[in-house]
C-alpha cells in the first residue's frame, strides 16, 4: 500500500493538470484540427509536498518522448482530450507508459473507426 501522503500529492498534482487542460482547451475550442498538449511535470527535489508543472504546449504533430513528459490528444469535434502517453526516467532509462484504453490508442491500432 501507498503511503498517504504520495497519493495525496499524485491526486493534487493530476488536479493541477486537469485545471491547466481546461483552460487550454477552452481556450482553443476554434480550432477544429486535432492537436496535441505536452505538460512536463515533476516533483520539486528540495520540498516534495510541490511540484513544478510547465506551461503547456500545443502542436499539430506528435511530440518526440522527453523525460517527465505528459502528452494529451484534444478532439474539438468529438470532445476528447486524453492522455497518450507519460514519461519518466527509472534506472537512467526513459520508461513510457501508454494509455492503452483510450480512443488515439484504439484507433492506431486499428480497434476502432477513426
Amino acid at each position: 500500500m501507498l503511503p498517504r501522503q504520495f497519493v495525496d500529492e499524485k491526486v493534487a498534482l493530476k488536479q493541477v493538470i486537469d485545471e491547466i487542460l481546461d483552460d487550454v482547451v477552452y481556450a482553443n475550442q476554434h480550432v477544429k484540427e486535432t492537436y496535441y498538449l505536452t505538460l512536463h511535470a515533476k516533483f520539486d527535489r528540495m520540498d516534495p509536498s510541490k511540484f513544478i508543472v510547465s506551461q503547456p504546449v500545443m502542436t499539430y504533430r506528435l511530440p518526440p518522448f522527453v523525460s517527465n513528459q505528459l502528452v494529451f490528444w484534444v478532439n474539438n469535434d468529438r470532445g476528447i482530450c486524453e492522455l497518450l502517453w507519460m514519461t519518466s526516467k527509472k534506472n537512467g532509462k526513459l520508461a513510457i507508459e501508454f494509455n492503452k484504453s483510450g480512443v488515439a490508442y484504439l484507433q492506431a491500432k486499428g480497434a476502432m473507426p477513426s
